[in-house]
């Protein structure tokens, strides 16, 4: 069924260029010459992120905190890490400081506890 309107004079060539684009030979030659730096990148922030959990795990164990929370913790060390490592201005850190603090003592965990990850964690103090 065709179209009542007539297709752009650069349609078809746009198509071409798609389809040139999606090419499986030139897609491999681009995967296989990032894939090292890739493969690399990964295993670097893979083991950040198995160190930073040790050091929560070793915090939250030394507070005598239950297996049963070392999730909803880590999930707040996580995001406040997170936090740190992308926002740039001091008034953005604070702000999302207060608001994650805000979120996860209302889900009730321990203010003490929180404080001591907020020891660890942030990296941006406020002078």
């Amino acid at each position: 069924m065709s179209s009542p309107f007539p297709d752009p004079d650069w349609l078809e060539e746009a198509i071409k260029k798609y389809k040139r684009k999606l090419s499986h030979v030139r897609l491999t030659k681009l995967i296989r010459r990032i894939e090292a730096t890739t493969q690399l990148n990964a295993s670097v922030a893979q083991g950040r992120l198995c160190f930073f959990d040790e050091k929560m795990s070793t915090l939250l164990n030394e507070q005598g905190v239950y297996s049963d929370f070392h999730p909803s913790y880590m999930a707040y060390a996580r995001e406040l890490d997170r936090t740190q490592k992308e926002l740039t201005w001091m008034v953005d850190l604070i702000r999302e400081h207060q608001i994650l603090r805000d979120r996860w003592e209302r889900r009730g965990l321990n203010p003490t506890i929180l404080d001591l990850i907020d020891n660890m964690v942030i990296i941006h103090k406020s002078p």
